[in-house]
């Protein structure tokens, strides 16, 4: 972009108070509530400089940031005490505004008493990422402010200049550590150990750690763990006009690991992305690109619809060309985006998103697609992370299966179990065994006592629509976690097709004398029954009035009762879990 076409919209946007705030909770972890809102300048839709990124680079060149900070501050405060929120204001401030007001800093205070507010109610955020020029002065200024009642935040820790020199001089109230080392933390071992050592400091100083973008579940759980109590996140709420704060533990994405699944919702992937608006040049997307070396693709919006993606690649193609740059350098961003991009609701799942896209031979599909919400832009996810959670999935559900059937076995049982429950989504819970089988393993082999229960595997998936999950438990013992709304017609398609197939199993002469002749260890002839199967049904109705941790007692309990029924009567049998029952049997 041109310097004085630069200047001269930035000019615009300072006299013209261009600009709106966003406000974004800071979370206590252990309550799960918001204990403030960090103020956050956007400029006005359509502006050049509606970008913050851009805005304050801008401001920077050209030594307006005192001006330009001194606006967003009186904006955030009027928005702040506009929407009657709980909590500290987190306001931005850089060392260098502060020393160019630090004749007039009573005007922030006035602007606080016009609204009803007063200096406890902010906290002012010291960023790093700058010099400061006169040491002395800066402390004494802090100092005084201190002492009228406004908290102190060192932004960025880890990021900047000053780093604990200015910890130690300025004495915080809180103390943000930069988003550097709270991405993926609980994969990174190094980050870790920076933490770790930040919140010792912090302890001696006795401030607060804030933890900033934060935006995955591991990430806030190994922060917990670290003894960091207060976050900022995408994951706890994003920066909104009207801000709201997310209970992480009761979103979708979080209420289990088997929710990680390929049954997951795609935004579940969804990472905030840098965004850019049609008419941008792409002499301006090339500096974009080079302010952020990581960034492959970026979005491109109009009024918070998605119309295409650029991708970094064809822009350089475009001006690697002889003359490209001259050519090409004033041209829109939309006459070289891709698009027909993939866009996918938020609300598909992780295994329909994968379906489609292996299903387009789109080059540019392998790199990354469109999540909407409402048709409104969310974010962007990258195939990459896509075929990793892919991947992930397959090998936790081969490491936790049953090696005979390759069924889910016990932790994934307990995991969709848990969620149902969790997520208050009515379902039985069947529990499938075979009767007699140790007689017929004796007899037959453990071989063909093999060929029997992976059939038995095969029978109730075969027998099962998407409502139902099945798993193994271990030996000749299933659970089929039913949400049909009729499962004991379910019960019956088994045991019909079981009666239809077992037969197979037994050699004939065996079958048609309807039981197994066979010797004990002392050579005393015995009989045994033939095989049979016993299904014991724990209602779901029972199940929402119990413990959930009484339910694998319950099924046990059932299981006996139906083999009980099944030796009476003989053949294969079904039955519920009676209130009677339930009582006298498990307590």
């Amino acid at each position: 972009m041109a310097p004085q076409r630069l200047r001269d919209s930035l000019e615009e946007l300072i006299c013209k108070e261009a600009i709106h705030t966003h406000l974004q909770p800071i979370v206590d972890l252990r309550h799960n509530q918001p204990v403030g809102y960090e103020a956050l300048t956007r400029g006005n839709p359509g502006h050049m400089l509606q970008r913050p990124d851009l805005m304050f680079q801008a401001a920077n060149q050209f030594e307006r940031i005192p001006d330009l900070e001194a606006l967003c501050i009186r904006y955030a405060i009027e928005h702040f005490a506009g929407r009657s929120t709980e909590g500290q204001l987190f306001l931005n401030i850089c060392p260098q505004t502060l020393l160019h007001f630090s004749g007039t800093l009573d005007v922030i205070t006035k602007h606080l008493e016009a609204v009803s507010l007063s200096p406890r109610h902010v906290v002012l955020e010291i960023s790093e990422r700058f010099p400061i020029e006169n040491a002395d002065t800066f402390i004494q200024l802090i100092n005084e402010l201190k002492q009228v009642g406004y908290g102190i935040a060192i932004d960025d820790l880890g990021s900047g200049y000053s780093g604990l020199k200015l910890w130690s001089q300025i004495r915080p109230d809180y103390v943000k550590i930069d988003r550097h080392f709270i991405d993926r933390i609980d994969q990174d071992p190094v980050k870790q150990a920076f933490v770790t050592s930040v919140v010792h400091l912090c302890e001696q100083l006795q401030c607060e750690i804030i933890a900033e973008g934060i935006e995955r579940l591991g990430e806030m759980k190994l922060l917990r763990s670290l003894g960091i109590h207060i976050g900022q996140g995408y994951l706890l709420g994003k920066p909104a006009r009207e801000p709201a704060f997310i209970i992480p533990d009761k979103t979708a994405q979080k209420s289990s690991r088997y929710c990680e699944g390929l049954d997951a919702p795609v935004i579940h992937l969804c990472q905030p992305a840098i965004c850019t608006g049609p008419d941008v040049t792409l002499g301006e997307a090339e500096a974009l690109f080079a302010d952020n070396p990581q960034l492959m693709s970026v979005p491109v919006l109009q009024d918070d619809f998605p119309l295409g993606v650029l991708h970094r690649h064809q822009l350089l193609e475009v001006f690697a060309n002889h003359n490209g740059r001259t050519l090409n350098e004033y041209r829109p961003v939309h006459e070289l985006m891709q698009k027909d991009p993939v866009i996918v609701d938020g609300s598909m799942t992780l295994e329909a998103v994968s379906r489609l896209m292996t299903d387009d031979d789109s080059y540019y599909l392998h790199q990354h697609l469109i999540v909407t919400r409402d048709g409104h832009y969310a974010g962007l996810v990258k195939t990459k992370d896509l075929l990793k959670r892919i991947t992930t999935n397959q090998i936790q559900k081969a490491r936790y299966a049953n090696p005979l059937t390759m069924l889910p076995g016990n932790v994934l049982i307990d995991e969709h179990v848990e969620t149902l429950i969790r997520q208050h989504k009515p379902f039985d819970l069947l529990y499938a065994d075979l009767n007699h089988f140790k007689p017929f393993n004796d007899h037959y082999g453990y071989r063909q006592g093999d060929n029997v229960i992976r059939w038995i595997g095969q029978l109730l998936q075969t027998h099962s629509s998407e409502k139902n999950f099945v798993g193994h438990v271990g030996g000749d013992d299933f659970i089929v976690v039913s949400q049909e709304e009729d499962s004991g017609r379910l019960c019956e398609q088994i045991l019909t097709a079981f009666s239809k197939g077992i037969d197979a199993f037994h050699d004939s002469e065996d079958w048609y004398r309807g039981y197994l002749s066979s010797t004990d260890h002392n050579g005393n002839l015995l009989e045994f029954p033939l095989l049979s199967l016993v299904i014991g049904v724990v209602p779901y109705s029972v199940i929402k009035e119990e413990n959930p941790h009484t339910l694998p007692q319950m099924a046990v309990q059932v299981r006996k009762e139906a083999k009980r029924e099944a030796e009476k009567n003989g053949g294969n049998h079904w039955q519920v879990l009676s209130i009677n029952l339930r009582h006298s049997d498990l307590h």
